[in-house]
């Protein structure tokens, strides 16, 4: 299995690491950062590049891992599906739909094996969680990302780049309720600017309110100026039924007047990788759980609850655009 990067920064550390453990060599690296890109490649024995159709063309990699900004995605992920090989992506897929869906029937028609890395679907509380609602009905999510970003960083809080905290960060939040509450249909979402001086140049507090396609509701809490205890949590609400996950490994609450409380020991970030990697040699797409379609749904509702800060209404979730 011949692996390639294209983006060596920031997350792409972590997958790195993963794929370390899975004992799967990189072949070549790529990255607009001439430096990064030698230095990274040395660490890895791999070839580098700065040009990623150069190092599709030349290294015909089976496995592209796609680690860049939003702001940065243009045809990076539909060229990697279009040669051929299988394509992990770092969430959230792109800033815009139209590039996102370009990507999404690329891939499609490629027939490759396709993941994003929502690493929360991964995890043994997501997994417990499925366990128990089974197929009882649930009714509302509710999801917090709470958290400091540093100002120093070089991209995160340029809305031009990132399209602000719930497309870049709480999408987690947003896809994690998605996979147990169904698609949304509206959001309605308000927030704040000028919190802090130098963190973002958009609302750093916000407020998400979501109605799904099959009756429930819920709302989702962000902020990138303050820390908290349990800065990412999601809850589960329905009939006599309420967990809380708080992430990356605790999962409390109740169902049916029982008490739950269960602690799990993988996180989400490991298994994500290695389920991508059983799906490559499986030729098996139904191991993935955060399918490259399915990721462009959730930035679909994220991108709507942008439209919402801007109009102050009620916006609707462009399905015709991502079935």
């Amino acid at each position: 299995m011949k692996i390639a990067f294209i983006g060596v920064g920031g997350i792409a550390g972590n997958y790195r690491g993963s794929l370390k453990r899975l004992q799967r060599p990189i072949a070549a690296v790529c990255d607009i950062n001439a430096d990064r890109a030698v230095a990274i490649a040395s660490e890895e024995n791999a070839t580098p590049y700065t040009n990623h159709q150069e190092m599709l063309q030349k290294e015909n990699p089976d496995v592209v891992f796609t680690c860049i900004p939003p702001g940065a995605h243009t045809t990076q992920v539909a060229d990697a599906a279009k040669s051929g090989a299988a394509v992990f992506v770092a969430k959230p897929v792109a800033q815009d739909l139209d590039t996102a869906q370009i990507a999404r029937d690329t891939i499609k028609d490629a027939g490759v094996i396709n993941q994003v890395g929502y690493m929360a679907r991964y995890s043994d509380i997501a997994d417990k969680a499925k366990e128990l609602v089974g197929d009882q009905n649930l009714t509302m999510g509710i999801g917090r990302f709470l958290t400091r970003m540093g100002a120093s960083h070089p991209w995160w809080g340029k809305f031009e780049v990132s399209r602000g905290q719930m497309v870049e960060q709480t999408t987690h939040v947003f896809d994690l309720i998605r996979y147990f509450l169904g698609d949304v249909e509206n959001v309605q979402a308000f927030g704040i600017k000028g919190v802090s001086e130098d963190i973002a140049d958009f609302e750093e507090c916000t407020v998400c309110n979501l109605k799904f396609e099959g009756g429930a509701v819920g709302s989702i809490t962000s902020t990138c100026v303050a820390r908290a205890h349990e800065n990412f949590a999601t809850e589960l609400v329905g009939d006599d039924i309420y967990l809380k996950l708080t992430h990356d490994l605790s999962l409390r609450g109740q169902i049916g007047g029982e008490g739950i409380d269960f602690t799990g020991t993988e996180a989400g970030y490991f298994r994500q990788v290695e389920q991508f990697v059983k799906a490559v040699e499986t030729n098996n797409q139904n191991l993935v759980r955060s399918s490259y379609a399915d990721a462009v749904r959730t930035l679909a509702v994220t991108l709507a609850a942008n439209r919402s800060l801007e109009t102050g209404q009620i916006e609707l979730v462009l399905k015709e655009d991502t079935d």
